[in-house]
């Protein structure tokens, strides 16, 4: 669980970087490889939002607490 959850961050990371590369380059195309990446990313949020809430409805991750 904890793995998957790491690999969604990095993944949200990645896209954003590359949102940012099209961003600075510019040319033909550039910003609907932008909005691609941004569109992504957002996917990939609410997605991760989504299993979280999912999981822990479900039992599959509790809260931790302060310890």
């Amino acid at each position: 669980m904890k793995w998957l959850v790491i690999l969604c961050l990095v993944a949200i990371v990645v896209s954003m970087a590359s949102a940012l590369l099209y961003l600075f380059r510019g040319g033909e195309g550039g910003s609907s490889k932008m909005l691609r990446a941004l569109t992504i990313r957002v996917t990939i949020s609410v997605g991760l939002f989504l299993f979280l809430m999912v999981s822990y409805k479900l039992g599959w991750i509790g809260p931790q607490g302060v310890r």
